[in-house]
């Protein structure tokens, strides 16, 4: 049989090698979670980015038509940074003056390629567009509109009938 100075030395090792792996094991948790939350969300920003674009082609689109004299359809230019014409798109109008939709996921899909220039990708992800119907049928101005989100995450969502773009997550 072991002294008991020895069992309770054993005791207070075992006991202090728990508390040396619980320290460990919180610290490691705390600094996991510390860099996934530091870590930008690159589909967040880059649909961001989508949004504040396609909101600006969508204004642009709204005034040409305007200064044209409200034509059924437009010729939208898009610009780079630098002020260099990168592409011009025909836009049919709504008489309203905003991009007109129709009322589908395609007609969706094809207002964002009029309007960001490009093909509905995001970083090779296909860039989802729905199209929801008004749910406000006693409203002055219906809400249909159309999202556009990356499977399951960020999205922003256009409003067909005023030309608003809102961000969601």
């Amino acid at each position: 049989m072991k002294p008991r100075d020895e069992t309770d030395e054993n005791l207070r090792r075992v006991m202090i090698n728990l508390v040396v792996i619980a320290v460990f094991t919180i610290l490691m948790s705390t600094a996991i979670v510390y860099m996934y939350d530091a870590e930008p969300d690159i589909e967040a920003e880059l649909m961001d980015g989508y949004a504040r674009q396609f909101a600006g082609s969508a204004t642009n689109a709204h005034w040409q038509w305007q200064a044209e004299g409200r034509p059924e359809m437009i010729m939208l230019v898009h610009y780079d940074r630098d002020g260099k014409e990168v592409g011009r798109r025909p836009v049919r109008m709504a008489h309203f003056g905003w991009p007109k939709v129709e009322a589908n996921s395609e007609g969706c899909t094809r207002v964002w390629e009029q309007l960001l220039n490009m093909p509905a990708k995001v970083e090779g992800f296909r860039v989802i567009g729905e199209y929801y119907a008004s749910d406000n049928d006693d409203a002055k101005v219906p809400n249909a509109r159309c999202r556009f989100r990356v499977s399951t995450g960020p999205y922003f969502d256009y409003s067909i009938y005023t030309g608003v773009v809102t961000r969601g997550e």
